[in-house]
């Protein structure tokens, strides 16, 4: 309602001000007023529907509202405008209040019946106007948003009539065909739009169909699909067509791709519903099942006829209802010949708007050939870790025993074997079992070992066969089969394990009838064997070389013993001959005294002279024999009365040591055979050690003693010396030579070694070892001869003299109281005796004088051997070659002997006895005068 308007209104009706509220949901405002104040539309442009001020008729009457009868609160912004009359007319729509149309008096009006009328005819038209002029507005906005709609439309939109005149065109067409709505419309199609090389008529995308889709070429090139749709002008009754078309050139080429993609793929792609029935699929699916083209699958339920386990599919589907999809799931599938593939299967599900699965899309993997590569890899890799493991024990371990045993536990479990057995070539011809698993104890009882007289047989030898199958049994030996048969439980395998020429062992395997061997387990077990065989090889030659170490260092102690020896030996020889030196002047001027008229108590001294200086000529001559390692002269002794004898020696010691001495001797002890001076050595030096130890290392107060035990067991006398000192550090070193327990310059190490190489001469045994009451302990097992020994004949010591010694002697000795001792014995026996003590003085004696027999030692000083000093005398004073007497301190060299004997050279060895010098220079002498008469 425009301002004029309601001006002519407030002139009819005589109302001060005349307003329209327009409902607007839950309010009403002011559209158009006149003779309203700015305070009042301030206030009141805008109030909730429901206003007491201006409530809505309900009646659809006019309705007065006098200012008075309102709350004066309330009222009071119409009392600011002297309002004391308020007119209310309602303006209603077809369906609802458009708003309300309101009079304000300043005075009190009564209206007539026919005013009330003509406000209510206002109300309704205006109503009527307001409704129009809102469709109207619909119209145009609508029109607008189609135009909009129409312009911004991407696709080409062709609108024509029945004559394929052009109607309109949206923007995108116009720009494809470079022209304006004014230049196509009114235009044909056929003048318009390009034809290239398709013959169309009409229109290019009637198609021959009024309404719908339809795809194909389009005019301006490529591919298209075009909606259409028919329609009828209600003015003119003008039928027209509408064309939406959309260029699918992209579209069709991605689709040939994803087609060729689908069809060209390796995998086998299908659709299947959700019962199972087959929708589509791609020619590998075809091929995957065997079958010869798609036909013959389309419409068959895979559920049923394709997929062999129903579980799998159980799964499947669980799998897909809770997570909608899945991914490398594996299935096994039934080919069209029954035989069974495996497949990984992705495949995911498409859902209908309400969530229900609609279709099933996947793929599928044929992975048997990569299953059997697997298996393959996996029983290989198995194969190579059962090399590779017992490569390692074969390492770590030189126990034939040991790895045999870890061998063959791991051929049973990566070949899943039940039993197993191992058997080593001991000897030609003789397998003993060495190795065996998972037999019964019955059975492991029976085939300990095997004897094969003849060999594994000579096919089996010729052809090296390492795996003795059924085709060998009639052609293997007798006792061969009947091996192999009674080794049989089930399905066996025997393996030959080959040495170099030979086989050097057997290994066998076997499991239930039902599970035979393939052929990818005889070669694993062949391989196997044949690592197994290298394995005993090389265990083999370690313990060859082992045994050879072991000899090697025995020998190395042997040589080193020997060198220690041969050291011994140079000095014992060193120390003999400072020895016999003197030695031979004491024992000579001893046995002197003994010729002379004495007194008896200086009888008994000289007696002791004689026979310690023998005990000491002894024990030189115990140390020669000893480092010569030459066994000593034997013969039956009492080894009681040389155990009294070397105690006898001590005795003094233990008494002034208060050492008490307790014997413990059987009685009946049978005689020893040997040598009674080098047990005595033996005896004495054990007793001087134990008797060092107690007394350097007694404590005060403690007792000291030495227990000495002889006693008889079968064939052998066992003495026992115990001691009550601290006991040994090392027993097991205590023989070695040069190894002491004193301190330096109280032992050499070489009492006891000696002592050892003594008894060991003597066929027995010498051991030590520490007491448990604290103490050592020595013990000896000597050889018992069996019966009680024989007393010698105590041999006369006093000789008649004889005759005198006539004739000149020459005496060459270096050694000043051995010359001086040969000078007096030869004197005192008659002969005339020249002494001289260098070479020189005897070769310049010889030249002037002449002597009927020379007696030389025969390592004097200056001269160089005997053999040339004999050389030189037989040239120069070949009358004299046969009177020569050779003395010698000890006589080490073998050869010096030899040419001695050999020549009947004559020799004297120190300490030589008076009568023996004497009778020898006699025989001398002799022949000289026999040589003189001829």
């Amino acid at each position: 309602m425009s301002p004029t308007a309601l001006n002519k209104l407030q002139d009819l009706m005589e109302a001060n001000a005349v307003w329209f509220r327009l409902a607007d949901g839950t309010r009403l405002t002011i559209f158009q007023h006149v003779g309203l104040s700015p305070e009042f539309l301030r206030l009141r442009s805008s109030i909730p529907v429901g206003d007491p001020l201006e409530p809505i008729p309900q009646e659809n009457r006019p309705l007065v509202v006098p200012i008075s009868k309102l709350d004066p609160a309330a009222a009071s912004v119409l009392k600011q405008q002297r309002f004391r009359q308020v007119v209310i007319a309602p303006v209603p729509g077809k369906k609802s209040l458009v708003g309300n149309l309101v009079l304000a008096n300043r005075r009190s009006k009564s209206y007539a019946p026919d005013e009330f009328e003509f406000l209510m005819t206002c109300g309704q038209q205006l109503g009527l106007a307001l409704e129009n002029l809102h469709l109207v507005e619909e119209i145009l906005r609508s029109h607008r948003q189609w135009s909009n709609t129409f312009e911004s439309i991407q696709d080409l939109v062709l609108l024509h009539d029945s004559e394929f005149h052009i109607l309109k065109a949206n923007p995108a067409l116009l720009q494809k065909l470079a022209k304006s709505q004014s230049e196509v419309v009114g235009q044909l199609c056929q003048a318009v739009l390009p034809k290239n090389e398709l013959q169309w008529i009409n229109c290019p995308y009637c198609r021959g169909q009024e309404d719908g889709f339809s795809e194909g070429p389009d005019p301006f090139g490529g591919f298209s699909v075009a909606s259409t749709s028919t329609y009828q002008d209600q003015g003119t009754k003008q039928k027209g067509t509408i064309h939406v078309v959309r260029d699918i050139t992209e579209r069709r080429a991605a689709e040939q791709k994803y087609r060729s993609l689908f069809e060209q793929v390796q995998e086998g792609a299908f659709v299947a519903t959700p019962t199972g029935v087959l929708l589509d699929c791609n020619d590998a699916f075809v091929r995957m099942l065997g079958h010869s083209s798609r036909e013959e699958l389309l419409g068959r339920n895979v559920d049923a006829e394709f997929y062999a386990s129903p579980e799998q599919r159980s799964i499947f589907r669980r799998e897909v209802e809770a997570h909608n999809f899945v991914r490398n799931f594996e299935v096994n599938l039934r080919r069209k010949d029954g035989a069974l593939l495996t497949a990984l299967e992705s495949s995911f599900a498409t859902r209908d708007p309400e969530g229900k699965i609609d279709c099933y899309q996947g793929f599928l993997l044929d992975i048997t050939e990569k299953k059997h590569a697997e298996d393959e890899i996996r029983r290989r890799n198995r194969e190579l870790n059962a090399l590779n493991a017992m490569a390692v024990i074969a390492t770590q371990s030189f126990d034939l025993d040991e790895v045999l045993n870890l061998t063959l536990r791991q051929v049973i479990s990566v070949l899943g074997a039940d039993s197993g057995s191992v058997y080593l070539c001991e000897s030609q011809n003789y397998f003993r079992r060495r190795a065996n698993w998972g037999q019964r104890l019955t059975d492991r009882k029976k085939l300990v070992d095997a004897t094969f007289p003849g060999g594994l047989g000579d096919l089996v030898m010729r052809s090296r066969a390492e795996v003795l199958t059924a085709e060998y049994l009639p052609h293997l030996p007798q006792a061969v089969t009947e091996f192999l048969r009674a080794a049989d439980s089930g399905s066996t395998i025997w393996v030959v394990l080959w040495g170099k020429d030979s086989p050097a062992g057997l290994i066998g395997i076997s499991r239930g009838q039902e599970n035979e061997y393939t052929p990818e387990d005889e070669n694993l077990l062949v391989a196997i064997g044949r690592q197994l065989s290298t394995t005993i090889e090389k265990v083999r030659l370690y313990e060859e070389s082992c045994r050879a170490y072991e000899d090697l260092r025995r020998a190395q102690e042997q040589l080193l013993q020997s060198e220690k020896m041969s050291a011994i030996g140079q000095l014992i020889a060193g120390v003999a001959h400072e020895l016999n030196n003197p030695l031979t002047a004491i024992l000579g001027y001893a046995q002197l005294l003994e010729t002379e008229a004495l007194e008896t108590r200086a009888m008994e001294y000289a007696g002791k002279i004689f026979k310690q200086a023998q005990r000491t000529h002894r024990v030189v001559q115990n140390l020669l024999s000893f480092a010569r390692q030459r066994k000593p002269e034997r013969h039956q002794f009492d080894v009681v009365k040389v155990l009294e004898e070397s105690l006898l020696l001590r005795d003094y010691d233990m008494k002034v040591g208060n050492i008490k001495l307790e014997r413990n001797i059987d009685s009946g002890i049978p005689a020893v055979s040997g040598d009674p001076h080098q047990l005595e050595q033996v005896f004495l030096n054990i007793v001087n050690n134990a008797v060092d130890a107690i007394i350097e290392e007694a404590q005060e107060g403690q007792e000291r003693r030495l227990k000495v035990s002889v006693s008889v067991h079968e064939n052998h006398i066992t003495i026992l010396f115990q001691d009550s000192g601290p006991g040994i550090k090392e027993p097991n070193r205590i023989f070695e030579p040069f190894y002491t327990t004193k301190s330096i310059g109280k032992g050499t190490g070489l009492g006891l070694s000696i002592c050892y190489g003594i008894v060991k001469e003597h066929g027995g045994e010498i051991s030590a070892r520490n007491a448990d009451g604290g103490g050592a302990i020595i013990e000896l097992k000597l050889p018992s001869a069996g019966h009680a020994a024989i007393a010698p004949q105590p041999a006369a010591r006093n000789q008649k003299r004889e005759i005198a010694l006539q004739g000149r002697i020459l005496v060459v000795e270096d050694e000043e109281s051995v010359l001086e001792f040969e000078r007096d014995v030869l004197e005192g026996a008659g002969g005339k005796v020249i002494a001289v003590s260098t070479l020189d003085k005897m070769k310049s004696a010889l030249a002037t004088e002449s002597f009927d027999a020379v007696i030389m030692n025969g390592n004097l000083p200056g001269a160089t051997d005997v053999q040339e000093t004999c050389g030189w005398i037989s040239e120069k004073w070949p009358d004299l070659s046969r009177h020569f007497l050779f003395t010698f301190s000890s006589l080490a060299k073998t050869e010096v002997r030899s040419f001695l004997e050999q020549n009947k050279v004559p020799f004297l060895v120190k300490p030589f006895e008076v009568s023996d010098l004497i009778a020898n220079t006699r025989k001398l002498l002799t022949k000289s005068r026999a040589a003189a008469a001829r």
